[in-house]
């Protein structure tokens, strides 16, 4: 009886009209469906599913002493009321930065970090906006020191990790240091360099062991419960009325998402994301002042990074994530070409692109339909061609991926209370 009824269309009871699932949609559908997912999991960190490592993750993760001006914290990029991302156009911490603030929601599941890629674990991406003068603009020999001389998170890294170095001698540690090679002459370049290589790694090992501890803070993210789930478990088991309580025009996008405007190519999966890098033809903006070549840029900053899946200071140097590494070549077919994001959530984080270039989602797809652009850098994906949406299509888009905002966030993921983000 169930072969019967998954072969023929499966009928929808919605509140103005009857709508038909063919069988390939109900079969996408299914592959989109959120319970279908696995955990997430790192094996190049071994304290991810550590729950004291979450706790001070969490700790430092909305911590503002991470910060050169000791108001900033991670917390204030990635806001959890607005979807862990910061709806500014690009992130602004200290100065202002060259990209969008990406959401952290159901990042743990990706493979490649960053808009482009340039880092193969989330502990790895965690380094970067910390020492970057435009967002936190702090140094690792700083959060070496802070956490040497805070009692409870010294504890908590010695009960999780290994003794503390003899951070006290500040002469083999300098209280600001770190490695800054578009600036050799800096104070804090100076300092790095005229620490002995040992200590630089004894160093190095605080870093990532506490970007760890914030990585699997950061595994606990996900907002689930959204109304496209509910309708989806509703249709593979079977439940008319959860099936019914699905908007029409929301079913009517899911139904344009994998048919007609062909979303589905790129944003598959329950994490609809295939987790690729394309280039979507989105043009220039006044407030973009910087090159960036996209994927080309992140392939060359993933192989060169010390902190990646392969280097030292990884849970599993020979893993599948360290294998990755061995068959990347910046290509020119990856100029311009920017990660595929997540679309669960998506509603919760505007503006749109790596660049912010798009205030809506709407804008978003009218992007799609026309087309009209003229590409940043690179060449527009071969594979995109303008859809000529109407613009009830248009609604309906957008009603579909509203639906995909979950209603539930663990509460164990919300900051302290009295926190501010600035």
């Amino acid at each position: 009886m169930m072969r019967i009824a998954f072969l023929i269309p499966v009928i929808v009871a919605c509140s103005e009209k009857t709508v038909l699932l063919e069988p390939e949609e109900r079969l996408l559908l299914e592959e989109m469906r959120w319970s279908s997912y696995a955990v997430p999991t790192d094996s190049t960190n071994g304290v991810f599913e550590d729950s004291e490592a979450q706790a001070f993750g969490k700790d430092l993760f909305y911590d503002p002493r991470l910060s050169a001006n000791g108001v900033l914290s991670c917390g204030s990029c990635h806001q959890p009321e607005r979807g862990f991302a910061d709806g500014l156009v690009l992130a602004t911490g200290i100065g202002v930065a060259a990209r969008h603030t990406a959401t952290l929601l159901g990042a743990s599941h990706q493979e490649w970090f960053f808009w482009d890629g340039g880092c193969d674990s989330q502990w790895c991406q965690s380094v970067s906006p910390m020492e970057n003068p435009s967002e936190m603009d702090f140094t690792r020999a700083e959060l070496a020191h802070l956490i040497h001389r805070d009692e409870d998170y010294r504890s908590q890294y010695e009960a999780l990790f290994e003794e503390m170095p003899p951070l006290e001698d500040l002469e083999r540690f300098p209280e600001v240091a770190r490695p800054n090679w578009s600036d050799e002459e800096s104070s804090e370049h100076v300092a790095w360099m005229g620490m002995s290589s040992a200590d630089q790694e004894a160093m190095n090992r605080v870093l990532t062991n506490a970007t760890k501890s914030m990585a699997a803070f950061q595994g606990l993210l996900d907002r689930t419960g959204s109304a496209f789930d509910m309708f989806a478990d509703a249709m593979t088991e079977g439940a008319p009325i959860g099936q019914a309580l699905y908007p029409r025009d929301a079913l009517s996008g899911f139904k344009l998402f994998v048919g007609k405007a062909g979303c589905v190519q790129c944003h598959s999966g329950p994490l609809l994301s295939d987790g690729g890098f394309y280039n979507s033809g989105v043009g220039d903006r006044e407030w973009l002042t910087e090159p960036d070549e996209g994927r080309i840029e992140g392939v060359w900053d993933v192989l060169e990074n010390p902190f990646n899946a392969a280097g030292i200071f990884s849970d599993d140097p020979t893993g599948l994530r360290a294998q990755r590494l061995e068959s990347l070549e910046a290509s020119e077919d990856l100029r311009g070409a920017f990660k595929v994001p997540s679309l669960r959530n998506v509603a919760l984080s505007p503006p749109y692109m790596h660049g912010g270039q798009h205030e809506s989602l709407y804008e978003v797809i009218e992007h799609y339909s026309s087309l009209s652009e003229e590409p940043r850098e690179g060449q527009t994906d071969a594979r995109l061609t303008p859809l000529f949406l109407s613009p009830d299509e248009k609604d309906d888009l957008v009603a579909f991926m509203e639906s995909l905002t979950g209603s539930w966030l663990p509460p164990e993921v919300l900051p302290p209370e009295g926190w501010n983000p600035y």
